[in-house]
């Protein structure tokens, strides 16, 4: 499967991110951003409740952020199923553990029982991620 990359503006102009269209327990969450530096995959705290998952509070997590600040992420009580479709392949689905944290504005993709489970191929000149 291929994906075309996101358009986003920043201060600098045009920037162009690796982003996959991601159903997770049945939900379409829409884009999220593959973010290969990330451990795991990190939600939006809202999301949960949307979700229907139960949060694991006794055992959270503290991660660093690419900026060096630090953040809990709370993990779901049990995995997650992952689903990427696109016309023409057959549906990719697994299970995972996902985090949620507060102030998260954007689904995050991690290795952690992510992308570690693919071939996830990033083509930046073509502005095109292909994941198998």
């Amino acid at each position: 499967m291929e994906f075309e990359y996101a358009k986003r503006e920043w201060a600098k102009g045009l920037l162009y991110v690796p982003i996959l269209p991601v159903i997770l327990n049945g939900f379409p969450v829409g884009q999220c951003l593959v973010d290969t530096g990330a451990d795991v995959t990190l939600l939006p705290m809202e999301l949960h409740q949307v979700l229907g998952i139960d949060l694991d509070k006794e055992h959270p997590l503290e991660f660093t952020t690419a900026g060096g600040e630090n953040c809990y992420g709370i993990p779901a009580k049990e995995k997650i199923e992952y689903c990427i479709e696109h016309s023409g392949f057959r549906p990719l689905v697994w299970k995972g553990t996902v985090f949620f944290v507060e102030g998260q504005p954007t689904v995050l993709l991690g290795q952690y029982e992510c992308l570690s489970e693919w071939k996830v191929t990033l083509d930046g000149k073509r502005r095109k991620i292909r994941i198998e």
